[in-house]
Formats: C-alpha cells, sequence, structure tokens
C-alpha cells in the first residue's frame, strides 16, 4: 500500500489502470504527502491524455502511422514512469509493429494498426477513468 493524495492505496485501489509497485517508489518523493507531488504528477499526466487522443484519432483518420508511432513514443515514457504499464505496454507494441510496417503487406497491416490503436486508445480511457477516481476530493 502506498500513502499518497491523503489515503493509502492498494493494487485493488489502482485496479488494472496502475501498478502499486511503481507507485510507491513515487511516492518516496513525498512520503508524507504534504507538498503534494503525487497528486500534481497524476494531475499534469491527466491533463496530457486528452490531447493525446485527439492527435491519436487525427493520426489514425489520416493515415500517418509515422506520427502514431510518434505518439506511443512519447506517451510510453511516462506512462511506465507513473505505473501505468499496460498504458506503456499498448505504447510499446505500436512502436514494435509501426517499425517493422515495411514488412507487412498493406491490407494486414493497416487492420494490425487499427487494432493496436484501439487497444491504446482502450488503455488511455482505462488510465483516464482511474486517474478521476483517484484525484477525486
Amino acid at each position: 500500500m502506498i500513502q499518497s493524495l491523503g489515503s493509502t492505496w492498494s493494487q485493488h485501489d489502482l485496479g488494472e489502470a496502475f501498478d502499486v509497485g511503481t507507485m510507491s517508489v513515487l511516492s518516496e518523493l513525498d512520503p508524507s504527502g504534504v507538498n503534494g507531488i503525487i497528486s500534481e504528477v497524476l494531475i499534469l499526466f491527466q491533463a496530457s491524455l486528452d490531447p493525446v487522443l485527439e492527435r491519436l484519432e487525427h493520426c489514425r483518420s489520416a493515415g500517418a502511422a509515422a506520427d502514431i508511432r510518434f505518439e506511443a513514443h512519447r506517451l510510453k515514457s511516462a506512462a511506465a514512469q507513473l505505473g501505468a504499464l499496460r498504458l506503456a505496454s499498448a505504447c510499446a507494441e505500436i512502436m514494435k509493429n509501426l517499425s517493422a510496417e515495411a514488412v507487412a503487406p498493406t491490407g494486414s497491416r493497416d487492420t494490425a494498426v487499427e487494432l493496436l490503436v484501439d487497444r491504446l486508445v482502450a488503455e488511455i480511457v482505462r488510465v483516464q477513468r482511474q486517474l478521476r477516481r483517484l484525484l477525486q476530493p
């Protein structure tokens, strides 16, 4: 369990969106929670997710695979550092598949990319929901 935002979180509290082990390492930055570091970081991360969703949808509709890969790359590190491991994994999967896009036939690649982007969007939404629960007063 970790202490932050005035409550003790367990893996159950964090759900599938966040890893309690990673969050407990973060909580060492502000063990008492008096400085509000964890909540501030989570609020900033939360605020960054809607623009990512918008850019992903724009890239998807434009068929811009390189831009989708770039968005996944930008999101992956932040997600991993905050313990959103499933989200980081979805980003890594897109990066892996889009770097190998030249080998796959176009039709199957497009379908695979769509499925990967759908998974990424679903993970972003899962993280957003959990953040709303964690950050509510």
